[in-house]
């Protein structure tokens, strides 16, 4: 069968996946700026066989490998995007089964095992029952507010039976999908001199009196609640009373409601030190990445955890910010793993393992092959 011959050529891709994901890594493609990277994944996407090859308005690379029954279609999701700017140094080292490299893990192997995945089908002559949709999906870091796999399931999430997104660590599977409200708070005030004008407001001091606000909130521990201040500015001399002022402000839950709640709080210790030391505060939404899962024991989990089994994995589930946070948000069954080991992710000194590549890639095709039904 031809899907026997590709789990067995993905246990010959090891090296392969290796170098694929350094050309991979090697392009840079910081969130909102990955049309270099999404091109070259689309290229190789048409070198593989894929129809309708092509990179989308908000940066995806797309090819789709058409069924023969039709009707209910797989999505697959790797996000090409890294947190590392273009002006960061990409230098790969190596040493015998680990390479280091600023995104080498998170998520240049995801993408590289994406293209294993199709590379080993095609050649195999693997022709599925369903359409199989690949997406290398744009604006999964940071303020990139999942904006690839929004559009993907635009695009294509009509008819959708589940989405597997290719990203984190093989052995772990996330299931639900950690919601988050970004703002980012703009303060102006009077300002003036530091001594004539003593006494007008200043913007720094009142950001800090609602950042010190903010940090007394109580969240509970379950559902999972977070939130942080994580970015800040202001003012522009130790002389002078801010005339302006901005922060970025974080908040996750697993559940909607509880994430609503944190963000009525923080919204309202806002407005009331604006109007307490008469400063003006802007409130804008920079990031809503939507929260939703599926159960532990859902099919779709079941099914990748007895392919994790029956390669020797040890299992661990949870939730977790990805790609997947999206189809869940819609009611469309979605879970996230990898296909690597390694560490110091969002670090300009992240390494993998290159050991369990191969398994990684088996681990995809066999869930191809227990999805296509």
């Amino acid at each position: 069968m031809s899907i026997d011959r590709a789990i067995d050529l993905a246990g010959q891709m090891g090296d392969w996946l290796t170098e694929e994901t350094i050309r991979i890594c090697e392009i840079p493609a910081p969130s909102h700026e990955e049309e270099q990277r999404a091109t070259y994944i689309a290229s190789r996407m048409k070198e593989f066989g894929l129809e309708h090859t092509h990179v989308d308005e908000a940066y995806n690379a797309v090819g789709i490998m058409r069924g023969t029954v039709g009707g209910k279609k797989i999505l697959f999701a790797a996000h090409i995007d890294t947190v590392f700017p273009m002006s960061q140094k990409i230098e790969v080292k190596r040493e015998p089964g680990k390479v280091w490299a600023p995104g080498i893990r998170d998520n240049s192997a995801g993408a590289a095992g994406m293209l294993g995945l199709i590379k080993v089908l095609k050649d195999a002559g693997y022709t599925p029952k369903t359409d199989l949709i690949f997406v290398g999906t744009s604006g999964e870091e940071g303020l990139g507010d999942l904006k690839g796999i929004k559009q993907a399931m635009k695009t294509y999430g009509e008819g959708v039976s589940c989405v597997i997104g290719i990203d984190g660590e093989l052995g772990r599977i996330s299931h639900w999908g950690v919601g988050s409200r970004r703002l980012r708070v703009n303060v102006t005030a009077a300002g003036g001199h530091s001594y004539g004008a003593f006494g007008a407001s200043s913007a720094v001091h009142s950001m800090a009196r609602m950042i010190a606000r903010i940090a007394d909130i109580q969240v509970p521990p379950e559902p999972r609640t977070t939130y942080n201040v994580g970015v800040i500015s202001g003012g522009h001399s130790v002389n002078s009373i801010a005339q302006d002022a901005w922060m970025l402000v974080d908040m996750r839950s697993v559940d909607p409601g509880e994430l609503s709640k944190v963000e009525t709080q923080v919204r309202a210790i806002i407005s009331d030190v604006e109007a307490a030391d008469e400063v003006k505060a802007e409130v804008l939404v920079v990031g809503d990445r939507p929260a939703g899962g599926i159960p532990g024991d859902h099919e779709l989990v079941r099914l990748v955890e007895d392919v994790q089994k029956e390669l020797g994995l040890t299992t661990k589930k949870g939730a977790g910010s990805t790609d997947a946070n999206v189809p869940l948000s819609m009611g469309i069954p979605a879970v996230t793993f990898g296909v690597t080991t390694g560490g110091n992710g969002h670090r300009p000194d992240e390494w993998l393992d290159e050991e369990p590549f191969a398994t990684g890639l088996k681990q995809l095709v066999m869930v191809v092959d227990r999805l296509d039904k």
